[in-house]
């Protein structure tokens, strides 16, 4: 299959160099806004075509499917208009700022009977399946914990007055939307929606959150996810019950260790060496070339809960987007 990929950031060329080692989806063309950004990335990788015209790139047969790594403020729009135009779309994080604007997506790639996929790196993780089989060693669940921290080379430019769109509203940025998304994914994922969600932002002057913490109710336990672009710590994720944890290193993004620590008994301990965006390709690669629509579609009622748990969350800290 045949994608054009939307962006010039450093997400598009971690996957543009995997869509080079994939089977199923190759790169063929890039779009930016600014002829020479997109030469450049295209240079870099061997990719023949450049695009400045969404309609001219949306109109061309040989394309038959859209990555969108733009800013978040474009994904729902730039989206729809892929879908529309009969396109299948492997779409960046976050998937959409609002349940009825993802809503409307999936409706649309249903109708068309294309693929859509949110690109989240955990959900397509060999360990990522791993811990849930392993789930029920750890008895019943008490507490889960996600910490993603990671100081942004964009920090210092909002700390000096000026904003970039990862951390400017207006873009649908922040530490919440941009990096603690991958913790609530991970939640998610394994236990699907919770019965409440709170979020408790740190804000720059601007507004933004630069770090915070959502906490997420379930049934019978809690779940704290923190994420920050304002410091860093040491990342990970731990799902603790009575008969025992899990570890996954290094965090919600990127399941590359995973120890099983059962209570009284030796520990089971999994390393793999590939970067998460390997299997992420590969495994998007797999499900297209089956033809698996049903596997597709089922993947994006996680979608769906997760933008439902960021909107609330944006609700209860009062932001406006």
């Amino acid at each position: 299959m045949n994608l054009c990929a939307i962006g010039t950031g450093a997400i598009t060329a971690s996957m543009l160099a995997e869509f080079a080692r994939s089977d199923s989806l190759h790169c063929t063309a890039i779009y930016s806004r600014k002829e020479e950004t997109g030469r450049a990335m295209a240079d870099r990788f061997s990719i023949p075509r450049v695009y400045t015209d969404m309609e001219e790139m949306l109109r061309d047969p040989a394309i038959d499917m859209v990555y969108v790594a733009s800013p978040n403020c474009f994904h729902y729009a730039q989206a729809k208009a892929a879908l529309l135009a009969g396109k299948h779309v492997l779409c960046e994080k976050p998937f959409a700022p609002t349940v009825e604007e993802a809503q409307e997506l999936v409706n649309i790639a249903k109708e068309k009977g294309l693929f859509l996929f949110e690109a989240i790196t955990t959900a397509h993780h060999p360990h990522y399946s791993q811990v849930k089989q392993w789930l029920p060693q750890l008895g019943n669940l008490k507490t889960v914990i996600c910490t993603f921290c990671q100081y942004s080379s964009r920090y210092p430019a909002l700390l000096a007055g000026k904003a970039s769109p990862v951390l400017d509203h207006a873009f649908a940025g922040g530490a919440l939307m941009d990096i603690n998304l991958y913790n609530i994914h991970f939640v998610v994922g394994l236990f699907g929606a919770p019965k409440s969600v709170r979020y408790f932002p740190n804000r720059h002057e601007t507004g933004v959150d630069t770090s915070g913490t959502v906490l997420l109710e379930y049934d019978n336990f809690q779940c704290q996810c923190i994420g920050a672009k304002d410091c860093a710590a040491q990342n990970g994720v731990q799902l603790i019950g009575e008969d025992g944890h899990m570890v996954i290193t290094p965090g919600s993004s990127n399941c590359q260790k995973l120890e099983l620590r059962p209570r009284g008994a030796e520990p089971e301990i999994f390393a793999l060496e590939e970067n998460p965006w390997y299997y992420e390709v590969q495994d998007i690669g797999r499900i297209i070339a089956a033809g698996d629509l049903t596997g597709c579609y089922a993947a994006l009622e996680t979608t769906h809960n997760v933008v439902a748990v960021l909107e609330k969350a944006r609700c209860f800290a009062g932001f406006d987007f």
